[in-house]
């Protein structure tokens, strides 16, 4: 039976992200390969981590061993509270300075273009400067500066990097929303709160529309984390397993109709 390519498109979600590492375990142990990855901010680093060719059982590592320290540095306020430079600087430890051409798996990370007001995906250049500008939270994390343009947080114009993962080539498209939530939401109560939720907002907005473009979507429970809880990581990772586990059977239902069209496509 003629198999298909399967890209995976992977959201932000700030310390939530880690939850794409759950996400991933359950694929791999159900033997669902992945043929191509995007990611916007953190998906983008948990995408270029694996595609790299990190294991599961180290990206379950890396996360429950991540700190804010190893990802912000304090700088004087103008732009932004926070630099980058530390998040560019991890990357680069954990996979090497390398180039999108070097990466196991093809690779797409999408930021926000402040400069010329519009998305940017990146297939080119340093993985690594590709990530930390596309996880620059704005007025946390400073802009990053590529190539005389300034570029933040990817979430405001691709939460979930449908759209990017296409430009790669034919697929199946799965795309992980981890910013879904039902119900009503908390109130903010501070500065940082509402500043987060506006940028979820945001995301959320164009979300819905890329969430059309997928052929099957993965919205994982997170509703029991913020988005700066890394100290608990391999709660949010196993939150990400579970969700994924649950639509295991209707995700290979349609993967089994996929193939076998194709098949009586070709058969004819």
């Amino acid at each position: 039976m003629k198999r298909f390519k399967i890209g995976l498109a992977l959201s932000g979600g700030v310390a939530k992200s880690v939850a794409h590492i759950g996400v991933l375990r359950a694929l791999v142990e159900q033997k669902i390969d992945i043929d191509y990855l995007a990611g916007t901010s953190g998906g983008a680093l948990v995408a270029s981590f694996f595609a790299a060719g990190k294991s599961i059982a180290e990206l379950e590592a890396l996360g429950a061993g991540m700190h804010w320290k190893n990802l912000a540095g304090i700088t004087v306020p103008r732009l932004g509270f926070l630099s980058g430079e530390k998040v560019r600087r991890f990357i680069a430890d954990e996979i090497g300075d390398v180039e999108f051409r070097d990466l196991k798996i093809p690779v797409a990370i999408v930021a926000s273009d402040l400069t010329a007001g519009a998305r940017r995906v990146f297939t080119t250049g340093k993985v690594a400067l590709a990530c930390q500008a596309s996880s620059a939270v704005p007025e946390f994390y400073t802009p990053v500066e590529i190539g005389g343009h300034l570029f933040i947080d990817g979430g405001l114009s691709e939460y979930v990097p449908i759209e990017a993962l296409a430009s790669l080539g034919d697929m199946y498209r799965i795309g992980v929303n981890l910013g879904y939530e039902s119900g009503s939401k908390k109130k903010p109560r501070n500065l940082i709160d509402v500043t987060l939720e506006v940028t979820n907002y945001i995301s959320q907005q164009n979300a819905a529309i890329s969430e059309r473009h997928a052929d099957f979507m993965i919205r994982p429970d997170l509703g029991a984390f913020t988005p700066f809880d890394l100290d608990r990581a391999s709660e949010i990772i196993r939150a990400g397993y579970l969700s994924t586990m649950r639509v295991i059977p209707e995700l290979k239902a349609a993967l089994l109709a996929l193939g076998s069209n194709a098949a009586a496509e070709d058969a004819s």
